[in-house]
């Protein structure tokens, strides 16, 4: 009986982590989504995120919900925008207020690639999330630019966790893997 409920949890905590090695194929980069897929998020993962709609009607932008919220420490959170009209999915970087001051983001990987956010537009903020996300699936360091000095992005695992598991969903979504 032990044996059968320690398959179980080791089955359930491994679901928890699902895409969490898969590789992103940026040759795959594209902004529509599958019906599949999108049904897939609809009823199946949706239930993980904060929904807002937009005053026009035409996107949802979906946050994470188990994210950090405060205003103590700097962090940068994706979120996923989802244009029902054209069926197509966006990332979208946002930063919390520790960060509003700075003129642009810019995040160094690992003490040896600097990656900055200058211009918004989905295809930048797509690569910008990729390459933080591959920094989170290497285990690397990761800092962002904060009054001229480059300070941890993500204090806990929990943040970490955040923001992989939302670029995971938007790659799934937009059939990335």
């Amino acid at each position: 009986m032990k044996a059968i409920l320690f398959l179980t949890g080791a089955l359930m905590l491994g679901a928890c982590t699902l895409d969490g090695n898969k590789k992103v194929d940026r040759e795959k980069f594209q902004f529509k989504m599958g019906d599949d897929s999108e049904l897939f998020f609809k009823n199946v993962r949706a239930i993980y995120y904060d929904r807002a709609t937009a005053p026009d009607g035409k996107t949802e932008v979906y946050r994470f919900a188990d994210r950090y919220t405060g205003q103590e420490r700097p962090l940068i959170t994706p979120a996923i925008v989802i244009n029902w009209l054209e069926d197509e999915a966006y990332v979208l970087i946002e930063n919390n207020e520790p960060l509003d001051a700075e003129p642009f983001l810019s995040v160094r990987v690992n003490d040896s690639v600097t990656v900055d956010l200058r211009e918004r537009g989905r295809e930048r903020m797509l690569e910008f999330g990729s390459r933080i996300y591959e920094g989170i699936q290497k285990g690397q360091d990761i800092r962002v630019k904060q009054d001229s000095v480059f300070v941890p992005l993500f204090a806990t695992d929990n943040d970490r966790e955040a923001f992989r598991v939302t670029l995971a969903d938007y790659y799934r979504l937009t059939r990335v893997f």
